[in-house]
């Protein structure tokens, strides 16, 4: 059965769930890189934005495996 996407409610607020997913994966991103620099691992990335938002684009496509965005 194809689930079809429906809008996440917030009170009277209504998101589109691809707005949800970037925003959490985005945060996620951001939690991984500040770990990295924390243990010493950004010396070994060559671009930090271009890691970070790699990982952003990963962490939708896990996440909209659960939430369906298209």
């Amino acid at each position: 059965m194809l689930s079809i996407p429906h809008e996440i409610s917030f009170g009277e607020i209504y998101l589109p769930p691809l707005l949800v997913v970037m925003t959490i994966a985005y945060l996620l991103a951001i939690g991984v890189s500040q770990m990295c620099g924390k243990l010493g691992w950004h010396k070994y990335i060559y671009s930090p934005a271009i890691a970070e938002f790699s990982l952003m684009v990963i962490f939708v496509e896990v996440f909209s495996q659960f939430i369906a965005i298209v």
